[in-house]
């Protein structure tokens, strides 16, 4: 079944077709934050822009979605980031986030 989240992510982020149909909404955020931690981790110049246009795909699916989307997004994206945080990572993280979902990143950083 297509959903509003596997539908936004197949069209606006290339190269995640493979295994989509079978993964389930929760799945496919959280591998979507561990490709981004993977590349954060890199911390090549591409590789950032890469998760900032990530960061506005999900911004954009958490905006417009319903409470189902949002739980989504905060409990398999953002709670994967979060895991990684330190002091020393949070202002890169908050620069890589748009604008709108690091007040959501802050909500989860402070309930975990």
């Amino acid at each position: 079944m297509e959903t509003k989240i596997k539908n936004t992510l197949q069209q606006w982020i290339p190269g995640i077709q493979g295994g989509i149909e079978t993964a389930s909404d929760y799945e496919l955020l959280h591998q979507l934050a561990c490709s981004c931690i993977n590349r954060i981790h890199l911390g090549t110049e591409e590789d950032l822009l890469w998760v900032e246009d990530i960061a506005k795909v999900v911004n954009v699916l958490y905006q417009s979605g319903n409470r189902y989307t949002k739980n989504a997004i905060e409990n398999e994206f953002l709670c994967e980031l979060v895991q990684e945080e330190c002091p020393a990572s949070l202002k890169l993280h908050m620069n890589l986030l748009p604008k709108e979902l690091r007040k959501e990143y802050l909500k989860v950083i402070l309930e975990n």
